[in-house]
C-alpha cells in the first residue's frame, strides 16, 4: 500500500502541475475523439442519404446492365427472387424498378429525362422517396397516368402539381411509347443526386407504357445494417445461384461516388495524423517538463535510500495514473460533445454537394473506435515520452540529481 499512497501524494502535492498535465491529455483526447466522431458521422450520413434516397445497399441486374443499360436487358422472375432475398437476415426490404430514357415536353420546352417505374409499397419500405414529396402527393396502390417529378426537372420544364407532361420514348416491342401524364407530386431535391432529371411513375404504368409486360431492370435491396452490405451480397449470390444475374453492393454500383469518398477519407487520415502529432507533442512537452523539474527531488529520494528501480516505477506509475484519469475525464466530455453533435449536428452556412449528394449539416456518430483510438494515443504517448526521462532521473547519481536545475 505504500507505493499507491506515495503516488497519490505526489500527484496531489503539486495540484497545478497535475492539473496542467491532465488538462493537456484530456484536451488532446477530446479533440481527436470529436474530430473522429464528426468525420465518421458525416460519412455515415452521406452513405445513408445515398443508399436510402434511391440506390439501396445492394442492387440486382441482368448481366452487363450496369455497364451498358438497355431497355431489353430485363429480369423476368422478380417476384420469386425478392421473396427469397427477404428471408435472409439483415434484409429489410427489396423493391423492383424499371428505367428508360425518354423525351419530356411541356409547351415549347423539351428535355431528355429518365423515367423510373417503382412499386409504391415496396419502394416506400426500401427508400425515402415517399417522405421526400414536398408538393402534391405520392402514388396510390392503383396505377394511373400520373407521375412524380424531381425538383430539378419540374423547374426546368416550369411544371407544377396538376400540370400535364408529354413523354415520348422507345417501347420494348419496337413501337413509339408516347402519352400524356399528370404531375401529382414533386420531390424536394434534398439528399438527392445533384440536378437529377427524374420522372417517377407506378411500375405497372411504366410496364404498360414501355410494353415490358411484367419485366423489370433492377431489384434494390435495403439492409438494417449498412456494415453488413458485402456479407449479405455474398449470401444473396449463394442463395440465388444464378449466373445470369449481377449482384453488387452499392460500393460497386456507385463506384465513382465510393472512390470520391475513399479519396476524401485518405485526406482525413492525413489530417488526423497531423492532429495526433500536435496532441502528442503537447503531451510530450508537459510530461517531460514535469519529470525534469523534479530531478532534484528524485535525487533526494535516492540519497535517503530509495532504490533506482522503485524510483522508476513511481515516476511511470504517476504518469500512468494521470493519463488514465485524463482518458476517463476526456471520454465523458467527448461523449457529451459527440452526443450533442449527433443529435443536433453542425449546420453549414451553405449546403454543399459531395459526390452528388446534397449535405446541409455535419453530424457525429458514437462508436467504440472514436473512444478507443484517442485513449490508446493518449496513454501510449504519455508512457513513451516519460520512459527515458524517468529512467534518466531514477538512475542518475544522487549528488548530480540534487544539484541539477
Amino acid at each position: 500500500m505504500l507505493l499507491p499512497r506515495m503516488i497519490l501524494r505526489n500527484i496531489l502535492r503539486q495540484k497545478r502541475r497535475s492539473f496542467f498535465n491532465c488538462f493537456m491529455m484530456t484536451a488532446g483526447f477530446v479533440m481527436i475523439s470529436v474530430s473522429m466522431g464528426v468525420s465518421v458521422g458525416s460519412y455515415s450520413t452521406i452513405i445513408e442519404l445515398f443508399t436510402r434516397n434511391h440506390t439501396g445497399h445492394i442492387q440486382i441486374h441482368k448481366n452487363g446492365y450496369l455497364i451498358r443499360p438497355s431497355l431489353y436487358n430485363t429480369i423476368n422472375h422478380a417476384g420469386s427472387l425478392m421473396s427469397s432475398i427477404e428471408t435472409l437476415p439483415y434484409v429489410q426490404s427489396s423493391a423492383p424498378r424499371i428505367y428508360s430514357a425518354v423525351l419530356a415536353f411541356n409547351g415549347n420546352k423539351s428535355v431528355g429525362i429518365r423515367i423510373t417505374g417503382i412499386d409504391p409499397d415496396k419502394e416506400s419500405q426500401t427508400t425515402r422517396i415517399k417522405q421526400k414529396i414536398s408538393k402534391g402527393e405520392f402514388f396510390s396502390n392503383h396505377p394511373g397516368n400520373d407521375v412524380i417529378l424531381s425538383d430539378a426537372l419540374a423547374r426546368n420544364l416550369n411544371l407544377k402539381v396538376n400540370d400535364n407532361i408529354i413523354l415520348i420514348g422507345q417501347a420494348a416491342d419496337g413501337s413509339i411509347a408516347n402519352d400524356i401524364f399528370e404531375v401529382i407530386g414533386i420531390d424536394d431535391g434534398k439528399g438527392a443526386v445533384a440536378n437529377s432529371m427524374n420522372c417517377y411513375m407506378h411500375i405497372k404504368t411504366a410496364q404498360n407504357f414501355l410494353c415490358l409486360s411484367g419485366r423489370i431492370h433492377e431489384i434494390a435491396v435495403a439492409l438494417t445494417d449498412e456494415g453488413k452490405t458485402r456479407k449479405i451480397t455474398k449470401k444473396i449470390s449463394q442463395l440465388l445461384n444464378d449466373t445470369t444475374l449481377d449482384i453488387e453492393p452499392w460500393q460497386v454500383v456507385e463506384k465513382l461516388f465510393f472512390k470520391a469518398m475513399e479519396t476524401d477519407t485518405q485526406g482525413q487520415r492525413i489530417t488526423f495524423l497531423i492532429l495526433m502529432i500536435v496532441v502528442g507533442t503537447g503531451i510530450l512537452d508537459t510530461v517531460l517538463m514535469t519529470i525534469l523539474e523534479r530531478t532534484s527531488e528524485f535525487g533526494l529520494l535516492r540519497a535517503i535510500g530509495t532504490r533506482s528501480f522503485d524510483m522508476f516505477k513511481i515516476i511511470i506509475a504517476e504518469i500512468a495514473c494521470l493519463s488514465l484519469f485524463s482518458v476517463f475525464l476526456g471520454a465523458i466530455i467527448a461523449f457529451i460533445c459527440n452526443y450533442f453533435f449527433m443529435k443536433y449536428g453542425i449546420a453549414l452556412n451553405e449546403p454543399f454537394y459531395f459526390g452528388g449528394v446534397y449535405m446541409e449539416r455535419m453530424t457525429s456518430k458514437i462508436s467504440f473506435p472514436i473512444f478507443f483510438i484517442p485513449a490508446l494515443i493518449t496513454i501510449a504517448t504519455a508512457m513513451l515520452v516519460s520512459f527515458w526521462p524517468a529512467y534518466r532521473a531514477a538512475y542518475m547519481p544522487p549528488v548530480q540529481a540534487i544539484r541539477s536545475t
